[in-house]
Formats: structure tokens, sequence, C-alpha cells
């Protein structure tokens, strides 16, 4: 199967900071890949060259088979005609850390905009489609909200509900729960994981690695702009053969919270006190889906944990 998303030897520098050095990355549709590495090794950037919001200094990039940039017999860089790559950037969705929500439209209004403006979808249709959309995160009941009404969390999901409005082939998230409570990124997590489940293709950016081993098909270790490793989620998460990426793991998931030292009692007792100012959610109310959801990932941590000691181990091998 050819890769929808398509990137050979991508290069990216801001001044004499070189940021990205020769990138490869493919992703094949209905794939779900997860980009990890310190703060600062270009993990976003990619991002934001798949879709151009950042300008390649070099390399190629293609997405569902039309190419947005490319090196040219010259060796300077080549990028597609402003039209070509406005139609392209329709297929790729993307999620900030931000929320990036327009403060002053409702939630519906903000799902609706890009449909109506950019592919000129009627109001009526836009709004129907805005409002299936936010049903599908949990938020019908919020539709008539402005973000500052709103929490992070929920404030997140209607971010992923518009970007699915303009009906993209390619979702990219960029550390979607870092802006939130990590009590509250279990909801956002929880949406995302049903998205891989229907089969959309994701290039998800996160420091989650819990998340990443539990809904990713590939993981790229990003450092220095470079990709230390690759491989399925069990085998670079598991058992790294870099000691680069050994070395990161064990920092990330040593900083992440067991479950017996926060407690889930803990993490709902802090959601309980937040809702009466942003009502019941109907994504999680009357299940524990948002509790499974952070219990899960909080086993997978401590799986990864117990692998990464296990492969450190003399009779624990490489893996």
């Amino acid at each position: 199967m050819a890769a929808l998303v398509n990137v050979k030897g991508l290069r990216k520098s801001f001044g004499d900071l070189n940021i990205l050095n020769g990138i490869d990355l493919e992703v094949k549709a209905g794939e779900v890949v997860s980009i990890i590495g310190p703060s600062g090794s270009g993990k976003t950037t990619i991002l934001r060259c798949i879709n151009l919001l950042e300008r390649p200094d070099g390399g190629r990039i293609e997405v569902d088979g039309q190419v947005l940039c490319q090196d040219g017999p010259d060796g300077r860089i080549r990028f597609a005609s402003k039209g070509e790559i406005r139609k392209i950037r329709e297929e790729v969705g993307m999620v900030f850390q931000r929320f990036n929500l327009f403060p002053h439209m409702t939630a519906l209004e903000n799902v609706m905009e890009a449909p109506m403006a950019v592919k000129g979808m009627d109001k009526a249709s836009a709004k129907a489609r805005a409002l299936e959309l936010l049903d599908s995160v949990g938020l019908s009941h919020r539709a008539d909200h402005y973000p500052l009404q709103m929490s992070g969390g929920q404030q997140q999901r209607v971010a992923i509900a518009r970007a699915l409005a303009m009906e993209p082939r390619v979702m990219l998230f960029d550390e979607v729960t870092s802006a939130v409570d990590p009590e509250l990124a279990g909801e956002i997590l929880l949406v995302m994981k049903r998205l891989a489940e229907e089969g959309m293709t994701m290039i998800v950016v996160t420091h989650e690695m819990g998340f990443a081993a539990d809904v990713a098909d590939r993981v790229l270790f990003i450092d220095h702009g470079r990709v230390v490793e690759e491989g399925t989620a069990p085998q670079v998460l598991g058992a790294p053969r870099e000691e680069r990426t050994r070395a990161f793991l064990k920092a990330v998931l040593e900083r992440a919270p067991m479950a017996e030292e926060d407690g889930d009692d803990d993490l709902v007792d802090d959601r309980d006190i937040g809702e009466p100012s942003w009502g019941a959610d109907p994504l999680t109310a009357g299940t524990s889906s948002d509790t499974d959801t952070i219990a899960r990932l909080q086993s997978e941590v401590e799986e990864l944990r117990r692998r990464l000691a296990q492969s450190e181990s003399p009779s624990g091998g490489d893996g």
C-alpha cells in the first residue's frame, strides 16, 4: 500500500539553528504514528512542515499523491502553487497544543466556520454536520457555549471536531493534552482512540507514553532533528535498541505518575469539583469511560516501566 503521507529528507533551520536534519517519514492510510522525543527536538516542526505552516528548507513532502514541495535540480526547494497547497491542506487537519478556538464564536460556530468559508458549504448543512461532530466528541450539550464557558478538555475536543469538519484524510495532533489539567486529558485521549479505531490516519506528537503504547502502530523517536529509532510501539517503547531512546524513556516514565501515587479516586474527585461550572459531560456521564481510560494508560506506563527495566537487565537483552 502506498504511503498517504511521504516525507523524505526534510530539512528546516531557523537562522543558524538546525531544527530538522533529513527526516524521513511514511504513513499509510489508517495508520497511527506517534512521534516522541525531548522538547526542542523538532517534533512540532515536522507537523507544521507537513501542511506548510512552516516552509521547509529542503526535502520532499507528498500527501495523498500530491507533492507539496521537493528539491529542484539546482538544489533549491520548489513548492506547489498556492491553489494546490490550499487543496492539499483541506485533506490535512491539525489540532494544536493550544486550542486556538475563536473566542467570540460558540462551539457550534467554531466547527461550522471552515466548511462554510473554505468549502462553500451552506449554513444549514454546516450546522447539521457540526452538531454531529460535537455529538461524536460528547459536546452536543455545549454547542451554544463560548470557549471561556468550557473546560480545557472540552475546548480541545471542540478543536478536534473543528478539524474533522473539513473531512481530512490525515489528522495531525501536536501535544494536544499538554495545555489541560492531567485529570482532563483522559477525555481527549478517549476521543483520539475512537478516531484511531474508526480508521483515521493520525500523526501524533505526544509525551503520553501510555497512549502511544495503546494506540500507535509505529513510534518514531526524534532527537536533534533526526530519527534516532523507529519501529512498532512495543519495540520502541518496551525494548528500545538505541541507548539514547532508553535514556529518554527512562526519564519520561520516571516522571509519569503511578496509579497508587495520585490515585484514581483523586482524579474523579478533582473532576467533580469542576463540574458545577461546566456541567455533566455526556462523553463520560453515567459511565467510567474517562476513568477507565486514565487507568488503562497508567497500566500501560507501568508495563512500559517493567519492560524497559527488563530490557536493561543482563538477561533481558535488547529485544
